[in-house]
């Protein structure tokens, strides 16, 4: 069997509202992980939109655990965001090392195989999904407000990835 590349989601969408409750029971998932920066919002500002708030409103009432796993050194705004869903909120996760994603998994009481990891980075977010075992989705971020050395180093590598990934698909 041919091992699964750190650096290739498994499903690639435009955005998280992509992921529907019928997609997600497909795929046999009852627990997302959430990146929270340019996945949910844009990067600091955790004010969530009403398009983001009626889906995570959905999510929840199909009956997924969710949790929040940010990179973030702003817990208190990451938590506030998603406090009137009951969502825990892990900031200062330190992706793609397993640390964070271990207790993502604990309080969401899924395991790996029925769990995804939703995010915008591929250096971050997905290598750390696949090292788990993890479903891992990509999706496009939602504003190009990025931390600056990310920015300047990461996306041209996940754009050169890409490109090579499609070439040899």
């Amino acid at each position: 069997m041919k091992r699964k590349s750190l650096f290739r989601p498994d499903v690639e969408v435009a955005s998280v509202h992509a992921l529907t409750p019928e997609r997600l029971d497909a795929w046999g998932v009852r627990g997302l992980i959430l990146d929270a920066d340019n996945t949910l919002v844009p990067r600091n500002d955790y004010r969530l939109d009403p398009a983001t708030h009626d889906w995570l409103t959905g999510v929840q009432a199909s009956g997924r655990m969710v949790c929040i796993l940010s990179n973030s050194a702003r817990p208190g705004k990451v938590a506030a965001m998603v406090s009137a869903f009951g969502i825990p909120a892990l900031s200062l996760a330190r992706k793609p090392l397993r640390g964070g994603f271990r207790r993502a998994l604990k309080l969401l009481g899924t395991s790996p195989g029925e769990t995804a990891m939703v995010g915008d980075q591929l250096f971050t977010d997905i290598v750390g999904g696949n090292r788990m075992g993890l479903l891992t989705v990509l999706v496009a971020p939602v504003s190009r407000n990025d931390f600056i050395v990310y920015r300047l180093l990461g996306r041209p590598l996940e754009r050169a990835l890409s490109r090579e990934g499609k070439r040899h698909a």
